[in-house]
């Protein structure tokens, strides 16, 4: 539910290659490999740097910058790509 198989090579034949359908967060220095060596490619659209947090006192949302993602109980995978699920924004 993560991941769509991406076909490459001359004829798509080769399907290696993983690209995230979640929202992920990458770090500010965050530079991508050269699509030949990538395995898990994010697209832009779905890298994303702020985040809508609900405050429960104040009952009022802020669009606040994301610092960094927690560890994801579901999958070590999920946390070393930066997929952003409920209750694992910093």
């Amino acid at each position: 539910e993560v991941f769509k198989v991406v076909k490459s090579g001359k004829r798509q034949k080769k399907s290696w290659k993983r690209m995230v359908t979640k929202v992920t967060f990458v770090g500010e220095g965050f530079t991508r490999k050269p699509p030949k060596f990538e395995r898990f490619i994010r697209p832009m659209g779905l890298r994303f740097k702020k985040a809508h947090v609900t405050h429960p006192e104040l009952r009022a949302t802020f669009c606040l910058p994301i610092i960094g993602v927690k560890k994801n109980p579901s999958s070590p995978m999920y946390t070393s790509l930066g997929v952003v699920t409920k209750g694992t924004i910093l």
